[in-house]
């Protein structure tokens, strides 16, 4: 931003000594940042788009996580043309019938999810992700769970 700002008072002191060289100057720094903002943009919708077509659903289910340190699976179906290759990821869980936020848990996943593909993983809670006063005995079934991604990174994934 201070490179912005001494771009506009070179072309206001050059306004006021040669017009016709601070036309010109004002014209490439419009240009270039034309150019830049074009990019920017395009790069932004295409990451936009990509984190679109990624969908993520939590659910705690014993039969699909049968290890019960690892309570809540976690679905991500990835719709992209390319493989994610790191995640991060909002758990939030709340008492079955109820509104209020019981569980939040930040978490990230660095296993890769091939493009067009659904993966399942089953995760562990945080004791510290509960709210207070905080359960002493952890039925994650009697939750509802959702999960919101914060985060993602795509590359090439393995070849198929």
């Amino acid at each position: 931003m201070v490179w912005v700002a001494a771009a506009l008072a070179l072309v206001a002191i050059l306004l006021l000594r040669n017009r016709v060289v601070a036309i010109g100057l004002a014209v490439l720094i419009a240009i270039t940042l034309g150019i830049i903002w074009f990019f920017t943009e395009e790069n932004s919708e295409r990451e936009r788009n990509e984190a679109a077509a990624i969908s993520v659903q939590a659910v705690a289910d014993p039969k699909t996580c049968v290890d019960p340190a690892l309570p809540v699976a976690v679905t991500f179906t990835n719709n992209a043309d390319k493989a994610i290759t790191r995640l991060s990821f909002d758990l939030i869980g709340m008492p079955r019938g109820q509104t209020t936020t019981a569980y939040r848990g930040y978490l990230r996943d660095d296993q890769i999810v091939p493009s067009r593909q659904t993966v399942t993983r089953c995760y562990a809670l945080l004791f510290h992700g509960f709210a207070h006063p905080r359960p002493a005995i952890i039925d994650a079934t009697k939750y509802d769970w959702n999960a919101r991604i914060s985060l993602l990174e795509f590359g090439n994934g393995p070849a198929s």
